[in-house]
């Protein structure tokens, strides 16, 4: 179990730290931040993580300063003294909001959570087949009123995540909700070589891609075929998009 904690509260770190060793006796804290500047820092490279605990207001400004910019390996439960900032918190892979300060039966509802996270999403790959033999996803069911629509994969220009919702932008330029699936179960259901996650909200097929260049330092605006405004790469996926397209 490898764990980050972000928390400037060195009386508020060790008693978390304490709750999670309590709760996971194999935990290991892989790494202890205090400011936003050192989390870009460690996100930079690519990181095996499992869970993210992390405070909202750090030394150097609020986290989400850093963590909105950053493709996250793992979901995020925040801590936190204040309560307005709940809705920020779940847009940012956040699966729990514990307001300080919490007892460790509320640290433990939350750890429930988490592994429940983790059963229905090892449940889902476990029982995605589909008529080619592969374990990609070939189509979406679309239920409405009147009737459910079949979407294929192979239709899909991109999936974009926005406030929690997952809307698929199909060839003809219209866009269906999903349902159930966060982006990330999604890039896991859909094959590597034609989806690419761009950020922590895009996904991009490969056969719909028309042009890219330069944005900003380190990003890429990349154009497709269909939808009007160019989707940007995160710093953190950029190298790797370009050798996905060159492979």
């Amino acid at each position: 179990m490898r764990v980050v904690v972000i928390e400037d509260e060195p009386l508020a770190k060790q008693k978390l730290i304490g709750f999670i060793t309590r709760y996971f006796t194999d935990a290991t804290i892989v790494a202890q931040f205090d400011k936003t500047s050192d989390v870009l820092a460690f996100f930079a490279s690519e990181q095996q993580l499992d869970l993210i605990f992390s405070d909202i207001e750090l030394l150097d400004g609020q986290v989400f300063s850093a963590l909105n910019s950053l493709d996250l390996p793992c979901p995020v439960i925040y801590t936190t003294s204040y309560d307005h900032h709940w809705a920020q918190a779940f847009q940012n892979q956040g699966i729990e909001y514990l307001l300080k300060p919490f007892s460790y039966k509320r640290f433990s509802q939350a750890m429930l959570s988490y592994e429940q996270l983790k059963i229905n999403f090892s449940s889902s790959k476990k029982t995605i087949l589909v008529d080619n033999g592969t374990p990609y996803k070939s189509r979406f069911l679309l239920r409405n009123a009147q009737a459910i629509e079949v979407l294929r994969t192979e239709d899909i220009v991109c999936l974009r995540a926005t406030s929690g919702v997952i809307s698929a932008y199909d060839k003809s330029g219209q866009h269906h909700m999903l349902t159930g699936n966060s982006i990330s179960e999604l890039e896991q259901q859909l094959d590597p070589k034609q989806f690419f996650r761009l950020n922590r909200s895009d996904l991009i097929n490969l056969d719909y891609i028309c042009a890219f260049e330069n944005y900003g330092k380190d990003t890429l605006a990349v154009s497709t075929n269909v939808l009007d405004q160019p989707l940007i790469t995160s710093k953190t996926r950029t190298a790797q998009f370009k050798k996905w397209l060159d492979r």
